[in-house]
């Protein structure tokens, strides 16, 4: 091998440091075995002498008690480094390894204490590739063979002492297509499963750093981490050959097998490393050395490696993709918006003469690309600022938002409308955390995964059906026909002399976009509240799983509270009604008589379903509404404009089967209207929103009086009741099949 100034640098150390110096020397007398485990020739190395070194250095104190020896000043005063700087500042210090398992093994050590992480620090290492390309650089995480997981370091040695490197570099050259499976590839970045040895092989093969650190990043967070640890547990290998970055990823399941445990004839005294997983095995002990075999050590290796069906999730999220939906985030005269990638701060699009004024020229429509496609979940790519939400409710309020995948501003409507057109499961991260708290039993939020990824590919697939204005919306049947004609007809007291005000909101009004960020669609507040794990594992083990019923998917409703009877669809929306939507009891087996599950709702569970400005509102089942006469009739008349004038009576004149109002008539001292539907009601007997429309109105002298049940619309899913039945032990299959009766869990349509 041709010496370079690495070799001088190596060279230069040992002849100053008498310990290291020994250690080296020591690489002579190393024994060697060769076998073959999982179809790879693999070399065992036993070296005695790095035995009793290392017994030394670790068991004289624990981690927490002992000095870093990888810190500056714990280090020997014979030990001299090389500076390496890394990227956005980092420095390294190359350091001679004195206790090798290699000839030329060093270590490239954090110049500050922190704790061991590949996170930021990936494209550092493909540099220190780049930069000595007669050496392969590894990293053995924290629970998976680092004698220093408190303080990060990578390390290194000459290229092709490592059979599972050899082998690549040939499957490479041979263009083996077989043992080297394409999974994915990205810009100049592609991603290959290994499939020889163990479980959990990948390869990274990329022209330039920055492809190789997404898809990096992208596989690393397709796999699982253990609960308590900062990363997944895997080897990581590095080197550059042929103007190409190589990198290699093992992932591991724990540090030790049960061998090492054992007192039994099957002990083994090994404790594999990233050395050990690219095929040179360390064997401290000499007997252990001479007897074992090939089963005991591939019973090791698949021990401390993922098993295949850890693997097969891995290239599932890996591969898997996901449709994309256009989601209307704000609308307004003027957006402030921040492109995090660029870090050029807060930029104003702003309505001119029809069109968008940017930075100095006139658009028709800006669009702005998200930094890397996601698979599993992705990361914040632009903030929004000033952004509503509850718009309408008593919760209105402003406020900075963040938002995965890319930003698209339009023009509409006399103002621009921001767009973020994002992945539908990315979506649901956000909806889920932004309808209750990510705390929640996982059962409901994988329920609710599955509503509300239902609804949206529902209400995907309408807009995309080409409109057509030769009726109303809403006018699918006779029914609805004659309700849309009769709402200029007038009727008597029992609402026969009464002018009509029939109204539903329906999603008419959604042309730039498929659906809205607020509830009037379903509650999308972008990453700002996507917290907690049960979040993703919700969406994850549901990934592309909806509700269908007789091979259509099901418009999966959902709302706070049933207040104890789910509702019909035609209650609240236009005259039809679907199978699955039925006006049922919410108890056990839908059985009348039992306590309904929303009723059973402690405290523990509204703490997991409610999110701060909903907690507000803690009487979801059962509520009342105190209204002066005087103050009734100014309400309905600021919110409606029917100038009827005092209010003299108001009763229902047509119920749901939950008891949720559809028309309800209301008679003042200059005229009389009937009202509807469910949430037309709501909104003109309340300054937001009523709770619900399943009221009874009574007068207590001057004062009107509504005793109301449920909190919403009541139809499809009960969210907190929905949230006692997993807190009870029901799953979320269950949980489906109780509020959409006579549907099925199937794969969503590609």
């Amino acid at each position: 091998m041709q010496r370079t100034p690495i070799h001088k640098f190596i060279s230069d150390q040992l002849s100053r440091w008498p310990l290291a110096c020994k250690n080296f020397r020591a690489l002579k007398d190393v024994r060697l075995r060769t076998m073959t485990v999982g179809g790879l020739e693999v070399t065992l190395q036993h070296n005695p002498a790095r035995m009793i070194s290392s017994a030394a250095r670790t068991d004289a104190a624990s981690l927490a008690e002992r000095p870093c020896f990888l810190c500056r000043q714990n280090r020997p005063a014979e030990q001299v480094m090389l500076p390496f700087e890394g990227r956005k500042g980092k420095q390294y210090d190359i350091l001679v390894n004195p206790y090798p398992i290699f000839p030329d093994h060093l270590v490239i050590a954090n110049a500050s204490h922190s704790k061991q992480s590949v996170w930021k620090r990936f494209v550092d290492m493909l540099d220190l590739s780049r930069a000595y390309r007669q050496f392969i650089f590894f990293y053995n995480g924290p629970n998976c063979g680092a004698s220093a997981p408190d303080h990060h370091h990578f390390q290194a040695a000459g290229r092709g002492q490592m059979p599972l490197e050899n082998d690549i570099c040939r499957l490479i050259a041979e263009e083996d297509e077989n043992t080297l499976q394409l999974l994915e590839s990205q810009q100049d970045a592609s991603l290959y499963k290994y499939g020889k040895f163990v479980n959990g092989i990948f390869l990274l093969r990329a022209r330039s750093s920055k492809s190789a650190a997404k898809l990096f990043y992208r596989l690393i967070d397709c796999a699982p981490t253990v609960e308590g640890d900062s990363e997944p547990r895997f080897n990581l290998f590095s080197w550059y050959e042929n103007d190409e970055y190589r990198a290699v990823v093992v992932f591991r399941t724990s540090h030790r097998s049960s061998h090492y445990f054992s007192d039994g004839p099957d002990h083994l005294t090994m404790s594999p490393g990233c050395v050990d997983m690219m095929g040179l095995l360390i064997v401290p002990v000499p007997s252990e050395f001479e007897s074992v075999t090939e089963g005991q050590i591939a019973d090791m290796l698949s021990q401390v490696c993922i098993d295949k069906e850890t693997e097969e999730t891995i290239i599932r999220r890996l591969t898997r993709r996901q449709p994309m939906l256009e989601v209307g985030i704000l609308s307004a005269k003027e957006i402030e918006f921040e492109i995090i990638s660029d870090g050029a701060g807060v930029r104003r699009a702003c309505l001119t003469e029809g069109k968008i004024s940017y930075d100095g020229t006139l658009y028709d429509e800006l669009y702005f690309d998200s930094m890397t496609p996601s698979t599993m979940f992705a990361q914040p790519s632009f903030v929004l600022h000033g952004v509503k939400i509850g718009i309408g409710f008593h919760w209105e309020q402003s406020e900075n938002q963040s938002f995965a995948g890319a930003l698209k501003i339009v023009v509409g409507k006399g103002c621009l409308h921001a767009v973020n057109i994002v992945g539908i499961e990315d979506y649901l991260v956000s909806v889920i955390s932004s309808e209750m708290k990510a705390s929640s039993e996982l059962d409901f939020l994988k329920a609710h995964a599955v509503i509300s990824r239902s609804w949206v590919m529902k209400m995907m697939a309408a807009r995309r059906i080409p409109a057509k204005n030769l009726v109303p919306e809403g006018v699918c049947s006779l029914a609805s026909l004659v309700t849309r004609l009769d709402m200029d007809l007038n009727g008597g007291p029992d609402g026969k002399d009464a002018a009509e005000h029939i109204k539903w909101y329906g999603r008419d009004e959604h042309r730039l976009f498929d659906v809205c960020a607020d509830d009037h669609c379903q509650r999308y507040q972008g990453l700002t509240r996507a917290v907690g794990e049960n979040v993703r594992k919700a969406v994850d083990a549901t990934w592309g799983k909806v509700l269908t019923c007789e091979g259509e998917l099901v418009d999966a409703r959902f709302s706070k509270s049933c207040g104890g009877v789910m509702e019909r669809y035609s209650t609240c929306w236009e005259d039809r009604d679907f199978p699955y939507l039925q006006c049922l009891p919410d108890t056990p087996g839908h059985a009348p008589g039992l306590e309904p599950f929303c009723a059973r709702a402690d405290e523990a569970v509204m703490n997991q379903v409610l999110n701060g400005y909903d907690a507000a509102t803690a009487d979801h089942y059962r509520w009342e509404q105190r209204y002066e006469r005087e103050e009734a009739s100014r309400l309905l008349e600021s919110r409606s404009g029917f100038g009827l004038g005092t209010i003299r009576e108001i009763k229902a004149l047509e119920r749901g089967g939950s008891g949720r109002i559809r028309r309800l008539y209301i008679r003042g001292d200059k005229g009389s209207k009937v009202i509807g539907k469910e949430l037309e009601i709501r909104k003109l007997l309340s300054t937001s929103h009523l709770k619900s429309s399943a009221f009874d109105a009574s007068w207590e002298g001057d004062t009107l009086v509504l005793k109301g049940r449920g909190w919403g619309h009541g139809v499809g899913l009960c969210q907190i009741g929905a949230a006692v039945m997993a807190s009870e032990g029901y799953s979320y299959d269950s949980i489906l099949l109780h509020y959409y009766p006579g549907s099925e869990i199937t794969e969503m349509p590609r």
